[in-house]
C-alpha cells in the first residue's frame, strides 16, 4: 500500500515511475515496481522481500500432490462460482465487489470470472507459482490491483467501514484461503472427485501461499492445517453478516453463471447448484449458520433433487481417476486443457488485472 501510495502521490516523479494505464510503450505496475526496486526505493524493496519470501510452512512436494488432484478434476475445478459467493458473507467484501462494478448487476460477469479463473487455474502450475514464475507474477499483479482499488475507493470518499478495516483488508484476504482452498476441494468431491487427505492438504496449502502473496500476515494464516482451520473459522465468524449487497451479488452469480456457455441451462438448476455448494455441511467455518439464508438464495426443491442425483452419478465415472494411467494423462494434459478453455473464453483478450473506475474516477492511475 505504501508503494502504491508513493507512486501515485509523488507528483515530481517522472511518468514511467507512476501507475498509469498500460500501453505498448508503458510498463505494467509489476514492471514499474521492479524499476523502483532496482533504484533502491525502500517500499519497493520491502514489497518484493515480502512476496518473494517462502514461509516456513511452504512444502513444494505437498503442493505438487494437491495440484495433480486439481488437474484431473476438470469439472469440479469449473464449479468455482460458489467460492465467489462464499466471500459475500463479508459485507465489506460485497461492498468492494459492488463498488468496482464488474460483478454487480449490469457488469461483465463472464469476463470477470474468466479473468479470475486465469489465476485460479494457474495455481495448479506449482513451478510457475514459485517467486519469479509466470503464474506468481499474475498474483503479484493481483495484489497491486487490490492496492489500486483500495486507494481508488478511499479517494472516492465512499468507504464507510473504517471501523472494521480498509477495503480489501488483510483479514478479508486471509479469510479467502479456506474458501478457495478447502471449500473448493469439497466442491470437487461434491462433483464426484476422488480426493485423499494428502491431496486436500496440498491443494489447501497452495491457497495459503497465495494469501501470503496477496499480503495476508502469517499470523492470520496458520502453520499447520489444523491451526489454519481454527484461524479461518474465527475470521469467518468475525466477518460474517447478512447484507443487501451480498444478496445482490449472489443473485448476480446465479444470473451470470446461467448466461455462461459452460453452465448454460435453467436458472433453477444453477440456483440449486449454488444452494448445494453453500449448504452448512460445505461451509463449516461458521457453526449453526446457513449462508444460503445470509445471501438470500431461495430453495429450488425439485432442481436440488436433480442436482444431488447428478452429483451422486458423477462418482461412478470418477472412479477411473484411481487408475495410474488416467492420473498420468491428466498430469500431462490437465493444465493445458484448463488453460486452453480459459483462453477460448477470453476470446484472445488476455486478463489484464486492471482496476475499474470507482465513482467515476480511475483506480489504475
Amino acid at each position: 500500500m505504501a508503494l502504491a501510495a508513493r507512486q501515485i502521490t509523488e507528483e515530481k516523479r517522472p511518468c514511467p515511475h507512476r501507475f498509469t494505464t498500460p500501453s505498448r510503450d508503458q510498463p505494467t505496475p509489476t514492471q514499474t515496481s521492479r524499476i523502483l526496486q532496482a533504484e533502491g526505493v525502500a517500499e519497493a524493496v520491502a514489497f518484493f522481500d515480502d512476496v518473494e519470501t517462502l514461509p516456513s510452512w511452504f512444502d513444494i512436494d505437498s503442493l505438487r500432490v494437491g495440484a495433480s488432484m486439481g488437474r484431473r478434476n476438470l469439472f469440479g475445478m469449473n464449479l468455482g462460482h460458489s467460492a465467489m459467493a462464499f466471500t459475500y458473507i463479508d459485507p465489506a467484501t460485497a461492498e468492494v465487489m459492488s463498488a468496482t462494478g464488474r460483478l454487480a448487476g449490469g457488469g461483465d460477469y463472464r469476463r470477470r470470472m474468466l479473468e479470475t479463473a486465469t489465476g485460479f487455474v494457474g495455481a495448479l502450475d506449482v513451478d510457475g507459482m514459485l517467486p519469479g514464475g509466470d503464474r506468481w507474477i499474475i498474483w503479484v499483479r493481483n495484489r497491486l490491483l487490490h492496492t489500486m482499488i483500495r486507494l481508488g475507493i478511499h479517494r472516492s470518499g465512499r468507504w464507510s467501514r473504517y471501523a472494521d478495516g480498509v477495503p480489501v483488508s488483510q483479514l478479508a484476504t486471509a479469510a479467502c484461503s479456506y474458501i478457495f482452498g478447502s471449500h473448493r476441494v469439497d466442491v470437487i468431491k461434491f462433483a464426484g472427485g476422488v480426493v485423499s487427505q494428502e491431496e486436500r492438504d496440498g491443494f489447501a496449502l497452495m491457497w495459503r501461499w497465495i494469501a501470503r502473496i496477496e499480503g495476508a500476515n502469517n499470523q492470520l494464516l496458520g502453520r499447520t492445517h489444523a491451526e489454519e482451520f481454527a484461524l479461518q473459522s474465527r475470521e469467518h465468524q468475525y466477518i460474517y453478516a447478512p447484507s443487501d449487497k451480498g444478496a445482490e451479488l449472489a443473485e448476480s452469480v446465479i444470473v451470470g453463471v446461467t448466461k455462461m456457455r459452460m453452465f448454460r441451462g435453467s436458472r433453477a438448476v444453477n440456483q440449486a447448484v449454488l444452494r448445494q455448494l453453500l449448504a452448512p455441511r460445505m461451509t463449516p467455518t461458521v457453526p449453526n449458520a446457513d449462508f444460503r439464508d445470509c445471501l438470500d438464495i431461495a430453495p429450488e426443491p425439485l432442481a436440488e433433487v436433480f442436482v444431488r442425483l447428478g452429483a451422486f452419478l458423477l462418482k461412478i465415472p470418477n472412479q477411473l481417476t484411481r487408475l495410474r494411467v488416467v492420473r498420468d494423462y491428466f498430469d500431462r494434459n490437465g493444465q493445458r486443457i484448463l488453460d486452453d478453455a480459459i483462453e477460448r473464453g477470453l476470446r484472445g483478450v488476455k486478463a489484464e488485472y486492471r482496476g475499474t473506475p470507482v465513482d467515476g474516477r480511475p483506480t489504475d492511475q
